[in-house]
């Protein structure tokens, strides 16, 4: 069984090893291959035009898709990010893949991120953020789309879970698997009985 994980940063495992990064730890653990199509600084719209390459083509089984951050740090609204996360939702279901949405981590304030953060706004971010988080849990409940919830299905109030506030570190890392494994560990067992 093959999945990839598409988006930004979040997915891509930010100034960790490879061998730390969250699809890594759970490939090892349910044995189904994690390949990582993230990509450092990407948008929603950077993703919905690479998506057919990297996702389509590759013809995975299933893919896990998280973004939207950057859209709305640097765009400042969530609303392009919601249509084109909706978008890439429809095209994976139409080739056939299943599709898991994965609700972002929240970010630290204050955030120390240096790269850019003196442009951005983050205390602003953090409230559209939650706005566009509560958006992915209805519309993924609402058309029946199995969720990764990084955000409340994990306690993130101890700092050392983080590298600058928005990027986790190892030990972030290992609760995001965690979190993955607990959510595909019983699917794949459901999946041995029937067949």
């Amino acid at each position: 069984m093959k999945m990839i994980c598409f988006g930004d940063s979040l997915t891509f495992g930010y100034q960790v090893t490879r061998a730390e990064k969250w699809h890594v730890i759970a490939e090892k653990k349910t044995g189904i291959q994690m390949v990582n199509r993230g990509v450092n600084g990407d948008t929603t719209e950077g993703m919905l035009s690479r998506i057919k390459q990297q996702v389509f083509d590759a013809k995975p089984d299933g893919v896990i898709l998280m973004g939207g951050y950057n859209d709305i740090f640097f765009n400042r609204s969530w609303d392009r990010a919601a249509q084109n996360m909706r978008t890439m939702v429809d095209q994976s279901r139409a080739n056939n893949i299943q599709v898991f949405v994965a609700i972002p981590p929240p970010i630290h304030l204050p955030v120390a991120f240096k790269e850019g953060g003196e442009l951005i706004d983050f205390e602003k971010s953090a409230v559209m953020i939650e706005a566009y988080c509560q958006w992915l849990r209805a519309f993924t409940a609402a058309n029946r789309i199995p969720t990764v919830d990084f955000r409340t299905d994990i306690d993130w109030a101890d700092e050392d879970l983080y590298l600058d506030g928005i990027h986790q570190s190892p030990a972030g890392h290992q609760r995001m698997a965690d979190r993955l494994i607990a959510l595909l560990v019983p699917r794949l067992r459901c999946q041995a009985h029937l067949t």
